[in-house]
């Protein structure tokens, strides 16, 4: 009832600000990560990584296990870009994205409550100062093809962890955050659920850490689990949780299904007919 009730001006925004500011955001931090990439060709664009972006999501949403996420490997491969360097960086982006959301949910916590809820940012930044302080630079001498493999990876993690490099990602991960955030409190607007940004940032974090697994494709019924579990903590009647938590995964699926769709069978054909 509250889904079929849904304000289609507040979904039509939802729509809008996930295809245009948290986009934006999302392919700055990759870029962001891909300038210390080796590479034997020029860098690539924006509008090439938003493709390659959504052809990736549509991969992800329709396979299981984030089957996707090879397509960004192989898409920037073909276009110079080394192995090593985008699975450090696609390693490293994990790291960020982990980091920006305790940040910025820290903040919006403390916002709302007692200062102990400040605990999620130090929380997060020591876990990321822990793990790219420790990223190996090297797995000793290089032995054969692997050893050559992982040496390149070593040093890849080295570039692509330095602090400039993942500090730039890190402020476009916080964005991408808040942009998000904001597309899943227009889609609880459309419902009528009317919460605060700290507790859109609280359902979140919730969802992040339900899909830190892969799972389903596209984490069908993962996310919405997630998403009306801390909802219905937070005092959301549990229809409208779940009917929020419906059309904000709708709003991150469909659009990104169809135009990366449209993409992979754009290349498809292109590659074919030069064969």
């Amino acid at each position: 009832m509250a889904l079929r009730g849904a304000a289609p001006a507040w979904f039509a925004l939802a729509l809008a600000v996930n295809l245009s500011a948290n986009t934006a955001s999302r392919v700055r931090r990759w870029a962001a990560l891909l300038r210390a990439v080796a590479r034997s060709g020029p860098q690539v664009g924006g509008l090439e990584l938003a493709k390659i972006l959504f052809a990736s999501q549509a991969l992800s949403n329709l396979l299981p296990a984030r089957a996707g996420e090879t397509v960004r490997v192989v898409e920037l491969r073909r276009q110079g870009y080394s192995v090593p360097g985008l699975l450090a960086a696609q390693l490293l982006e994990k790291v960020v994205e982990a980091a920006s959301l305790c940040l910025v949910a820290g903040v919006a916590a403390a916002a709302a409550g007692p200062l102990w809820s400040l605990a999620p940012i130090g929380i997060g930044l020591l876990a990321t100062f822990a793990i790219l302080g420790r990223l190996p630079r090297r797995w000793g001498e290089p032995s054969g093809r692997v050893g050559a493999f992982l040496a390149r990876l070593g040093d890849s993690l080295g570039r692509v962890g330095s602090p400039a490099v993942w500090l730039r990602s890190l402020l476009w991960s916080c964005s991408a955050d808040l942009s998000d955030a904001a597309v899943l409190g227009l889609c609880l607007h459309a419902v009528g659920v009317h919460l605060g940004l700290a507790a859109w940032l609280v359902t979140l974090l919730a969802i992040n850490l339900a899909i830190l697994v892969p799972s389903t494709p596209g984490h069908l019924a993962v996310m919405e689990a997630a998403a009306g579990a801390a909802l219905i903590a937070l005092g959301v009647p549990a229809e409208r949780a779940l009917a929020g938590a419906v059309l904000y995964h709708t709003v991150q699926i469909i659009p990104s299904t169809a135009l990366g769709l449209a993409v992979l069978t754009r290349r498809w054909i292109r590659r074919r007919s030069t064969a």
